[in-house]
């Protein structure tokens, strides 16, 4: 999958996970975690630019998700420090947005493996190539549109829980 790919699947997956943060935690944590998901959409393809490493090699595992879970759960507790479950959500959020890239790019032919170097077995589903435009603009759309739904409806209900004074 490729970087528009990545992002929609993210906002995508994220979506309905807004209102529920924004009402149990709050709306700043809400929108940091939109953030962070969006940021890190794509943080595992830096393997891309990083000649020592293999495409879909190390940065493709369980392993690097929960490295990154670990570093976005501290990274949200220093940004919102007086917030209960900062570390915590940050933590499930950054492992997420990263296991939502693997999935990504488990639906292409390449394929990753997830447990290297534990174990090498190569995990795909070969459902489409990596490059197909069609695929990518419309995961990016249908993710976008429905991230902005869900902002737009955690707005909507928020407003409607004030008291007016």
């Amino acid at each position: 999958m490729y970087r528009g790919g990545h992002v929609g699947l993210n906002a995508l997956l994220y979506a309905p996970f807004l209102p529920l943060a924004s009402h149990y935690w709050s709306p700043e944590g809400a929108v940091l975690g939109a953030g962070l998901a969006l940021g890190l959409a794509n943080l595992p393809d830096v393997d891309e630019s990083v000649s020592r490493l293999r495409h879909r090699g190390p940065t493709h595992t369980l392993w690097f998700a929960v490295l990154v879970g670990l570093l976005a759960g501290a990274g949200t507790a220093l940004v919102l420090p007086a917030t209960p479950g900062a570390l915590p959500f940050g933590f499930v959020v950054g492992t997420a947005s990263v296991l939502a890239h693997l999935a990504g790019d488990i639906v292409t032919p390449m394929g990753i493996s997830p447990l290297a170097p534990l174990s090498e077995v190569h995990v795909t589903l070969d459902w489409f190539e990596s490059k197909n435009p069609r695929i990518n603009r419309r995961l990016f759309l249908i993710g976008s549109t429905t991230l902005l739904a869900s902002l737009a409806v955690t707005v909507a209900f928020a407003a409607s829980l004030e008291v007016p004074t």
